[in-house]
């Protein structure tokens, strides 16, 4: 049984690998795919998730890199940073 501050193992893996996907992507300019990383991460994160801090942080992260594009380098940095957040 998982604590309930802990993040489970696959949901860890897949938002950090759909949060490094719309890093790379924004920063390489393909918008569509950041965009559709960063809406699956937040589903991900809202579905997933227990409720609470790490949630919201996750969540607003992922908004925030959606509002930041299309200046990709801002938007990476926001996913950097929300990959960042799953993992403390």
């Amino acid at each position: 049984m998982t604590d309930a501050g802990e993040v489970p193992h696959d949901v860890r893996a897949s938002l950090e690998q759909l949060l490094a996907a719309a890093s790379t992507a924004a920063t390489e300019g393909d918008e569509p795919t950041a965009r559709a990383a960063l809406d699956t991460a937040e589903t991900v994160a809202t579905n997933k998730l227990p409720a609470g801090e790490r949630r919201d942080r996750v969540r607003w992260g992922c908004g925030a890199a959606l509002d930041a594009l299309p200046n990709g380098d801002l938007a990476a940095a926001y996913a950097t940073a929300t990959a960042e957040a799953v993992t403390e």
